[in-house]
């Protein structure tokens, strides 16, 4: 019987043992000794955040301008150049500073004046910047948010050498060759990234010229679109939206209208449909029956607007891919130019019109475009465009002038021609869109493009400023609608 109870009693022991030893290992793997590692184990480092660059350079492409009669009704002013900028962070990274410098090729002409053929001048400025809003930004999940966000700046600019005619937010004569004129704005901002390697850069705000110690002050605005050099945000994805929203629940048909302003240069017959200047002379006064041969209409070349007033301009368009889609579009409009004088009389009792005159211009253009999407993700409110293509143009003037008896207008015609003329002109530029509501259906786009006439060449521009070969351009505001997706 001892025996018997001895080896219960062992068992009993045994059983504790083995008991106490499973516990203690299962303590044992779920609470490792953290204390002691091994020689030569590499422990990982501790997460940190992704550096963001302290500078970024940007190449500004926008620096351009055709032609503008800024300087008078008779002159002439054209640009063509670059924006080269680089903004670097301060201390406190809602903080910058930012350079730039926009050298250029001018071509200038003041009104009845000779021209100064091309010459190579430039703008600057030196701004300070704070974005206001990064931390929203980046409570949103948004990358290389130290520059990529809306800001308030104070610039001061200034043209440089004898040959510049304007600052960065102000047009001048410059007539007594200054070499340097300075101006200073107050500015509200909005600075975002176009894909990997894009940027548009736009601000508006008051500012004031000094030229000559007489200031000017109004509204001073800039846009810069170009391209980001250097490295890219550490936390950029090249993803821009998964590939089922990016082309599968994409919008493929859209339609717009809109309203603004095409300017289209016009090849008619260089014969001159009108008669001579006809002058009457009586012993009580004198008859003088002008034409509008100042304007050019009906012959030779000149600039026409085809769609302007403003009136609509609507287009419908479809996606072929992510990126490209194709658009068709419909101007129809009545142009600027103005109303000839008619017959004026003068006597010793004063002088007086009688408008027997009446010339109507209307322009048709069927512009065929092509858009090149800078982002994939249809969800981004704010969207960005290239557009490029052909535009067939069709043009026609309606010439009437009426007889007067006793200086009352009468409905006989006395003389009268219509002309009509076609164009194929070559157009660029570029679409900016604000997308609303949850689906993203409805936008609001804004359009600016540039267009050349194909059957005038450059060399014969330039021997004849007024045979149309320069560069026309246009732009429109309106809405969009895209239709066709879940």
């Amino acid at each position: 019987m001892a025996t018997s109870s001895s080896f219960r009693s062992w068992q009993l022991l045994l059983c504790a043992g083995l008991l106490a030893s499973s516990a203690g290992g299962a303590t044992a793997q779920t609470a490792p000794d953290t204390t002691r590692r091994r020689v030569g184990e590499v422990l990982p480092p501790p997460l940190a955040a992704p550096r963001q660059p302290r500078s970024l350079w940007k190449l500004g492409l926008n620096n351009f301008l055709p032609t503008t009669t800024a300087f008078g009704p008779d002159s002439y002013y054209s640009r063509y150049g670059l924006h080269l900028a680089v903004e670097h962070k301060l201390r406190n990274p809602a903080w910058s500073v930012l350079a730039e410098v926009s050298p250029a090729l001018t071509h200038y002409r003041p009104t009845l004046g000779p021209s100064s053929g091309p010459r190579l001048s430039g703008r600057a400025q030196v701004a300070w910047r704070y974005y206001y809003n990064r931390e929203r930004r980046q409570r949103q999940g948004h990358s290389g948010v130290d520059f990529w966000a809306n800001y308030v700046a104070v610039a001061l600019g200034s043209g440089l050498g004898p040959d510049a005619h304007e600052t960065p937010f102000f047009f001048y004569q410059n007539d007594r060759r200054r070499a340097l004129v300075a101006d200073m704005a107050l500015l509200y901002g909005w600075q975002r990234r176009l894909g990997r390697y894009g940027f548009a850069d736009a601000a508006i705000g008051v500012a004031t010229l000094l030229v000559a110690g007489k200031p000017v002050v109004g509204l001073g605005s800039s846009l810069r679109v170009g391209f980001v050099v250097g490295a890219q945000p550490p936390r950029y994805s090249h993803e821009l939206a998964p590939r089922n929203e990016a082309w599968a629940r994409a919008p493929r048909l859209y339609a717009g209208a809109a309203l603004g302003g095409y300017f289209y240069h016009v090849r008619y017959s260089a014969q001159n449909p009108y008669p001579a200047p006809v002058v009457k002379t009586t012993p009580t006064e004198t008859q003088t029956t002008a034409y509008p041969t100042t304007y050019r209409d009906g012959y030779g070349h000149y600039a026409q607007y085809v769609a302007a007033g403003p009136v609509p301009y609507v287009y419908v368009g479809y996606y072929l891919a992510p990126r490209i889609a194709v658009q068709l579009g419909l101007q129809y409009g009545q142009t600027f130019n103005a109303e000839p004088v008619g017959t004026v009389f003068t006597s010793a009792a004063g002088t007086f019109a009688v408008p027997n005159h009446t010339l109507a211009e209307h322009g048709l253009a069927l512009p065929v475009l092509g858009r090149y999407a800078l982002a994939v993700a249809f969800r981004h409110r704010v969207q960005l465009a290239a557009v490029g293509g052909l535009v067939p143009v069709w043009s026609s003037v309606w010439f009437r002038e009426f007889a007067i008896v006793n200086h009352a207008l009468t409905s006989q015609e006395a003389f009268g021609f219509r002309r009509r003329a076609f164009g194929l002109h070559a157009t660029l530029g570029f679409d900016a869109s604000y997308t609303f509501g949850r689906r993203r259906r409805l936008q609001a786009t804004t359009e600016f493009l540039l267009n050349k006439d194909v059957q005038t060449s450059w060399l014969a521009g330039r021997r004849n400023p007024g045979s149309g070969a320069y560069l026309a351009g246009g732009g429109s505001m309106g809405l969009a609608y895209r239709f066709g997706y879940r």
